[in-house]
């Protein structure tokens, strides 16, 4: 089986891994690209990201909103091809619109369907356009459950060929670069560029009488006037796993939405051996048991956050046997492994119907 993948982000093509980035972000010749290691030896996979002239790459992410001529670019290669999977509808949607238009031709096209069609919206323009465009899909791969019910809603016609694959982390790669931190510092770690509940979490964390620090990670853009509160921009992989592991414990503050995202960020900490205090949003509570290996509180409540921390900082040994626990389910269910079988029979599935 040959597979063409369309990924939404930037990768690195490079001969060597690179010691500060993950698997996602990196393609090494002659390797298998991230989860594909997993997969029989007579499957090959190529990558192609969105990458292109500066000025197309801006328009195409902040007034297009998906990637043009990343499609465009693999237009002639696609009859080498028996499988293509588009991760996200911004890489999917222009080659889902060709094939209502032109055919759909002899490769599968599927796509991970990260944003349910663009937010799961349910009425208006951009929802006729998701509709008129996912009717051209063989298979739909989403990682949170409560996408099945839009699904039924708003795109029914593909109940029947869309698949449930949980989230997995490379748990190998977070073992092996995981260390031991100085523990002069007492700190709390939240972790993310958009789409986190920054108010309710600051917030929550001035009522708490300690000298524990705050390290907000991943937007620079946030003000805060609390000094206990050290706002810091993205780091790479490495500074950020030497982070968590310096951590107490970390805060995933989120808001509700019916699609999946915050799973990556939440098991990254989780592999680390931390215990996450984390809103109980639909994305998240399938993936975690309350108080056995996180803490869920309900999204934008203050007080409840404000609770879940002071409980941790108080109860040390609680925040321990969380993580711990955290680490076995990351280690035993949702890992990248299993992710990865189930994808893999999940697409040798939809390629082997006519």
């Amino acid at each position: 089986m040959k597979i063409l993948m369309l990924v939404n982000w930037k990768v690195e093509y490079t001969s060597c891994a690179p010691i500060d980035k993950q698997p996602p972000d990196y393609v090494v010749d002659g390797e298998k690209y991230w989860f594909f290691r997993y997969v029989p030896e007579d499957v090959t996979v190529d990558i192609v990201d969105i990458r292109s002239f500066q000025a197309l790459e801006k328009f195409e992410q902040n007034k297009l909103r998906f990637y043009l001529w990343q499609t465009l670019r693999i237009l002639p290669k696609l009859k080498k091809y028996d499988v293509v999977l588009s991760h996200g509808m911004q890489s999917g949607i222009v080659l889902c619109l060709l094939r209502r238009i032109f055919g759909k031709g002899k490769y599968k096209h599927i796509v991970f369907d990260i944003g349910a069609f663009n937010s799961a919206r349910e009425s208006g323009r951009v929802l006729r356009l998701m509709q008129f465009a996912s009717k051209s899909l063989d298979g739909v791969i989403y990682h949170t459950k409560c996408q099945n019910d839009y699904y039924l809603k708003c795109h029914p016609w593909l109940v029947g060929k869309s698949r449930y694959v949980p989230f997995g982390t490379d748990t190998d790669f977070f073992r092996c670069r995981s260390r031991e931190s100085s523990k002069l510092k007492r700190y709390i770690v939240c972790i993310g560029y958009n789409k986190r509940d920054w108010n309710t979490l600051i917030e929550a964390f001035k009522l708490i009488q300690s000298d524990v620090e705050l390290y907000m990670i991943g937007n620079a853009d946030i003000e805060c006037n609390d000094p206990r509160i050290k706002i810091m921009a993205k780091v790479n992989i490495v500074e950020l796993i030497g982070l968590i592991s310096g951590s107490l414990f970390g805060v995933l503050p989120l808001k509700s939405f019916n699609y999946s995202y915050g799973q990556m960020t939440l098991q990254q900490q989780m592999a680390l051996g931390k215990a996450v205090i984390v809103a109980d949003v639909p994305s998240i509570r399938e993936y975690v048991k309350n108080g056995i290996d996180a803490l869920l509180y309900e999204p934008e409540n203050v007080l409840l956050l404000k609770e879940d921390m002071e409980c941790l900082l108080e109860h040390p040994e609680r925040a321990e046997k969380i993580g711990e626990m955290a680490a076995r389910t990351i280690n035993e269910v949702y890992n990248e492994k299993n992710m990865a079988v189930e994808i893999y029979n999940y697409i040798s599935n939809i390629y082997a119907k006519e």
